[in-house]
C-alpha cells in the first residue's frame, strides 16, 4: 500500500504557532511531522500566498482539511489522496521544487472538492466513454500543472523568481517552461489566461508522461476492475467534449474559464493521440467488458485523427481564441 493509501504515522502536528510555524494562510493547514518538516513546509506555504493563484490553491484545500507532510516516495515529488485528505511531499527534493509541487496536488484537491472523481480510484464504475476518460485525466494533470506555473509566475512577479526556475529545469516541466515563458512576452499574459493556457497545453507534448498516465489511470484501472470482475459494470457509453471537460477543469478560483484556446483542439492530434502498444492493450481489455459501448470514442487506435474543418485547423493554429 502507498504511503498516500494511509494515514500520516503518529506524530507531532499543529495547525499554528509564532514564529517559523505560522503559516499566513487562513485556515491554516495541519502540518503532520517533526518540528523540522513543520518548518520546511511552512516556509514554502508563506512564499505561495504571495500569489494570489497560489494563495487561493492552497486555501481551498486548507477549507477541505487537507493535512501535509512528508514521506519517502519513490518516483515522485509528492502526492495528493482525495479519501484520506493527505497531501505529501517527499522530503528528498529541493525545497524551491517542492513548492511548485504543493500548489499542483493542493490544485487536485480543489478540483476533488469541485466534484472530479479520483481517476485512481478502481472502486468506481467506469461510465465515460475511453475518449472522455483520457482526455479527462490528462485535462486533470496538465491543469494542476499549468496553476502551479500560473502561481509561480506571480511570485517571480513579487520578485520570488527561483520557484519559477526550479519547476522549469524539471525534466519533465522543460516544454511548459519554455511555452510559459514565451507567452509571458505577451503584455497581461497572466491576467488574461493566456501563459496559463500556453502552459497547459505544452504539458500534452511530452510523450513519456502522457503514456505512464494512461497506463495507470486506463489499463491499471481496467485491469484490476477485471480481475475482480467489477467491469461487467462499466458501460463506457457517456461522452464529454473537450469543450465541456475545460468549462469543468480550467478554472479560475473564481469560477471563471482561464482557457484562451479552442478546447476542440484537445479531440485530437497528439492531444488525443494514445501509444500504439498501450491503444492495442486497452482495446483487447474493453473488448472483454460485456456491456461496453460499440463507438468511435472507444476505438482508442482513432483517437489522434483529425477532422479538417476550416474552424478546427484555425484552432489548432492558435488563430482563434
Amino acid at each position: 500500500m502507498s504511503v498516500l493509501q494511509q494515514d500520516f504515522a503518529p506524530s507531532v502536528s499543529v495547525k499554528e504557532n509564532e514564529g517559523s510555524l505560522r503559516q499566513n494562510l487562513q485556515p491554516p493547514f495541519e502540518i503532520v511531522g517533526d518540528k523540522s518538516v513543520q518548518e520546511r513546509i511552512t516556509d514554502m506555504i508563506n512564499q505561495i500566498v504571495e500569489s494570489e493563484t497560489g494563495r487561493q490553491t492552497l486555501e481551498i484545500a486548507s477549507k477541505a482539511g487537507y493535512r501535509l507532510g512528508m514521506e519517502f516516495a519513490f518516483g515522485c515529488n509528492g502526492g495528493c489522496n482525495k479519501e484520506n485528505k493527505n497531501i505529501i511531499l517527499n522530503p528528498v527534493s529541493k525545497d524551491d521544487v517542492l513548492i511548485g509541487v504543493l500548489i499542483h496536488e493542493c490544485r487536485h484537491a480543489g478540483q476533488f472538492e469541485r466534484g472530479e472523481y479520483d481517476a485512481s480510484d478502481d472502486k468506481r464504475p467506469r461510465k465515460e466513454t475511453l475518449k472522455t476518460n483520457i482526455m479527462r485525466t490528462r485535462a486533470v494533470e496538465a491543469d494542476a500543472q499549468a496553476t502551479a506555473a500560473q502561481a509561480l509566475g506571480e511570485m517571480m512577479e513579487k520578485g520570488n523568481e527561483e520557484p519559477l526556475f526550479a519547476f522549469c529545469r524539471q525534466p519533465d516541466n522543460r516544454a511548459i517552461g519554455k511555452a510559459f515563458e514565451y507567452a509571458l512576452y505577451e503584455e497581461n499574459a497572466l491576467q488574461n489566461g493566456h501563459a496559463r493556457t500556453a502552459a497547459f497545453l505544452a504539458w500534452y507534448d511530452n510523450e513519456p508522461v502522457k503514456k505512464a498516465y494512461d497506463e495507470a489511470y486506463q489499463i491499471e484501472m481496467m485491469q484490476r476492475r477485471e480481475k475482480r470482475g467489477d467491469h461487467k459494470e462499466d458501460t463506457y457509453s457517456v461522452s464529454q467534449s473537450a469543450v465541456q471537460i475545460v468549462k469543468e477543469i480550467c478554472l479560475n478560483n473564481d469560477g471563471s474559464c482561464y482557457f484562451s484556446e479552442s478546447p476542440k483542439v484537445l479531440e485530437s492530434g497528439h492531444y488525443a493521440a494514445v501509444d500504439k502498444i498501450l491503444a492495442k492493450q486497452i482495446s483487447s481489455l474493453l473488448s472483454r467488458v460485456p456491456a461496453a459501448k460499440k463507438c468511435p470514442e472507444n476505438q482508442p487506435e482513432d483517437f489522434s485523427r483529425v477532422s479538417f474543418n476550416p474552424a478546427l485547423k484555425a484552432a489548432m493554429a492558435g488563430k482563434i481564441r
